[in-house]
């Protein structure tokens, strides 16, 4: 077996049924007797390119110019190039540096010899870059990419090949670039002049300035004051604002206190009232009582005081009757009574007198008796 090694700016690439596989870099590797394998760079390549076209306006110029590419697919590289006998580079090289030349050569013909000095760096070099990425990565039938890629293109040194003409176009540098001190100098003298009277206006402006920035000064002192003055309001107010907030939580939570106080005495006040009105209603009725009993006794001593008032009205005349038929009997003791004659005009004068004590005596006995009868006394 056959000891294949691969360095660190190489990629080995093994053959293997008919298939290239890519084993990496720095590495080691036993292959069999005929197994077919290639080693491919993978560092970075500079080519150079140089020639000489015509422009547009029929100057001949000389281009030089460089390009850098590495592999970073060596299978598709090893595919479209041969580096078995390690000329792929060369053949890489080759190819693109004929692309560059066909793409130069055109874009110069088209663009005049100022164009392709001042745009050495812009336009040519842009056209040698688009070559290169478009040969590399094929557009056409064959979609197969070379599996290399440009990492830079540029164009860069334009000589005049004409030695004539490069001394005419020298001297016409070199009138230009006197004519250019002249006008520096004039233009050096008018910016001196202009220096002055800037510097005369500076004075000017920076009197005005300081004016300005002692009158800005002033007016914002006088702000920067009136801002304090807003700000010390402005936490007086917000410090009113807290208190005041605070004493209407503080009230809030009294409020709170007292609802819930009152909420939790609520129903001890209820019983405690409901049972002092069961009381007063209990006393109420007590007195409602005593004053029936005493309205009680008072009629009873009224109907007592009454009742001896009438027996002492009843009693009087039954008291009373033996002295006024004593009184009677003394009055008409040896008198003859009779109706006819004087006697019967004395018993006329005292007809009314017995009536009345007959009437008087009658009502007593009367009342006696109904007295004795409900008292259950016979008379």
């Amino acid at each position: 077996m056959a000891i294949v090694r691969a360095g660190p700016n190489e990629y080995l690439l093994v053959g293997r049924r008919g298939v290239l596989e890519n084993r990496g870099s720095a590495v080691t590797v036993w292959l069999r007797p005929g197994t077919i394998y290639v080693l491919v760079p993978s560092t970075k390549q500079e080519a150079a390119f140089e020639f000489t076209q015509e422009t547009k306006d029929g100057v001949p110029l000389r281009f030089k110019g460089t390009f850098i590419y590495r592999i970073d697919d060596p299978t598709a590289a090893a595919t479209m190039f041969d580096f078995s006998r390690g000329h792929g580079i060369d053949q890489i090289t080759i190819l693109l540096t004929h692309v560059t030349f066909g793409e130069l050569r055109h874009a110069v013909s088209h663009m005049t010899m100022v164009e392709c000095i001042e745009q050495r760096k812009t336009t040519l070099s842009g056209v040698v870059a688009a070559a290169l990425q478009s040969t590399i990565h094929s557009d056409g039938n064959d979609s197969r990419e070379w599996g290399v890629r440009i990492e830079a293109a540029q164009v860069a040194q334009v000589f005049i090949v004409d030695a004539t003409l490069r001394q005419q176009l020298e001297a016409e540098v070199r009138n230009e670039i006197k004519l250019k001190a002249d006008q520096s100098n004039m233009q050096a003298q008018e910016q001196i002049q202009l220096a002055e009277l800037e510097s005369q206006g500076r004075v000017q402006e920076q009197k005005l300035a300081g004016d300005q920035a002692k009158l800005r000064r002033d007016e914002e002192m006088e702000l920067a004051q009136i801002a304090r003055q807003r700000r010390a309001q402005t936490e007086t107010l917000a410090t009113d604002r807290q208190i005041l907030e605070l004493e209407q939580e503080r009230l809030h939570a009294q409020l709170a206190a007292d609802r819930d106080r009152v909420t939790a005495e609520a129903p001890v006040r209820l019983l405690r009232l409901e049972t002092e009105r069961g009381i007063l209603a209990e006393e109420l009725t007590l007195l409602q009582l005593q004053n029936q009993v005493k309205a009680l006794e008072v009629e009873r001593d009224l109907l007592l005081a009454r009742a001896q008032q009438e027996l002492k009205v009843a009693i009087l005349p039954l008291e009373q009757a033996p002295r006024l038929v004593e009184s009677a009997s003394k009055v008409l003791q040896g008198t003859n009574l009779s109706i006819y004659g004087e006697g019967g005009q004395v018993l006329g004068q005292l007809a009314p007198l017995f009536d009345y004590m007959s009437r008087t005596i009658e009502k007593a006995t009367g009342a006696s008796v109904v007295q004795e009868a409900d008292s259950g006394v016979p008379a």
